[in-house]
């Protein structure tokens, strides 16, 4: 009798529980952890070991309001949200979100539509947390177009505050910068604002919000107003077989889904309020692990990953276990072959991007994730997952503890 399980007929939550087995034992905290001296849940002492405890705790009763007091006012609430109750704000998730935006030629001109809006977003299978979404998720959609293009985005503000939305990386006309005080006025709630460029050059870019103003950029950010705007080369050949595209965001999470950012003690969504940099929850295409979908690859195939940092300040060194990987492009720039470095951490400061390929040469399921283990302990991990790949009996620890699950609350 063969002795290997095929991950692929696992049903879904055994599976996820097996590959994150292995990392969670490692990650296990003491159950008088997850008793946290805060009101909203864990930002106590980040800095140090009791750091990671109580944020592994800090987790744990994110999912089920009304447990403590809410970290927020009603009037705060209101004023961050635009909601009078917590369970009125929509929920979304992966179910409603989609990939690519799509869009209408018109008169040569490929037009895009985009809001900002108010949603409860899952990070994790049944765990939410406040946030301002790009057509209400996170991240924003993709916006993919051909170098060259004529793009035209009509961009409407369904949040609450004032906000504007910046061109990371694009060779934009000055007045489309998206700067609010310098290129524009900020977008009032219920206005909209129509952006118009050519797209160029080609490469990993992104957009964002830049705030109101410059103070409040890295909380609109925080919020999680970003998502990728890949601009393809007109002329030349693919290096590669496949693609992914990976943003990368940090958050503040307290109790009652609140996002700390705009939120509570720490929150900054006063005009001219101080931030908070108790990040908690880190996340890759808006997930944690083992919720992060995984990169699906097959053998022989060379593969491209376009990493965005689009958080307001954490700095991420990304490792790849088991292969390694040449940086081909940085900033969405091109690396001359002669110039290319062979790695296997490239580390991103924030709005920085790297596009790295590797050859799939070794089968299996393999982690990358954020080598500042903080990060990954607070979800920052993905699985890159050869097709066909069994994983064999053995892998099954012979206990399972409560680290990761922490990030659950309901487990």
């Amino acid at each position: 009798m063969s002795n290997k399980i095929d991950s692929k007929t696992l049903p879904d939550p055994l599976r996820r529980r097996l590959l994150a087995a292995g990392l969670a034992s490692a990650a296990a905290v003491p159950l008088t952890a997850m008793a946290s001296p805060h009101r909203h849940g864990g930002h106590a002492g980040h800095g140090g070991s009791q750091g990671h405890q109580h944020g592994h705790g800090g987790h744990a009763g994110h999912g089920a309001h009304g447990a403590e007091a809410p970290p927020y006012t009603a009037d705060e609430l209101k004023q961050a949200m635009g909601y009078d109750r917590l369970e009125d704000i929509p929920v979304r998730g992966p179910a409603t979100a989609v990939d690519r935006l799509p869009f209408t030629e018109r008169d040569g001109v490929k037009e895009f539509e985009l809001t900002a809006e108010a949603v409860l977003w899952e990070y994790a299978d049944g765990q939410t947390v406040m946030a301002w979404g790009y057509n209400g998720q996170l991240p924003g959609p993709e916006i993919r177009v051909t170098e060259g293009d004529r793009v035209r985005i009509r961009f409407t503000n369904k949040l609450p505050q004032p906000t504007s939305l910046h061109w990371h990386g694009l060779h934009v006309p000055f007045a489309m910068d998206g700067v609010p005080g310098l290129t524009q006025e900020p977008i009032q709630p219920g206005q909209s604002f129509v952006y118009e460029f050519e797209a160029k050059p080609a490469g990993t870019r992104f957009y964002h919000s830049h705030g109101s103003h410059h103070g409040d950029e890295s909380v609109q950010i925080d919020m999680g107003l970003a998502g990728a705007f890949i601009v393809e080369p007109r002329e030349g050949e693919r290096s590669y077989d496949r693609e992914m595209t990976l943003v990368i965001s940090e958050h503040q999470l307290g109790e009652g889904s609140a996002n700390l950012s705009a939120l509570g003690d720490h929150g900054a969504h006063h005009a001219g309020g101080e931030h908070s940099s108790n990040y908690n929850l880190f996340t890759l295409n808006g997930r944690i692990y083992p919720d992060v979908k995984p990169f699906k690859v097959r053998e022989g195939e060379r593969v491209r990953m376009r990493l965005i940092n689009a958080g307001s300040m954490s700095i991420h060194p990304m490792h790849l276990h088991g292969h390694t990987f040449e940086i081909v492009a940085i900033d969405g720039n091109d690396v001359p072959d002669v110039a290319r470095q062979r790695r296997d951490v490239v580390t991103l400061a924030s709005g920085e991007r790297f596009d790295i390929e590797f050859v799939c040469d070794n089968p299996g399921v393999w982690l990358f994730h954020c080598h500042e283990l903080h990060h990954a302990a607070m979800g920052m991990i993905m699985l890159v997952e050869y097709e066909g790949f069994e994983v064999g009996a053995s892998a099954q620890p012979a206990t399972s503890t409560g680290g990761h699950r922490g990030h659950r609350g309901h487990h």
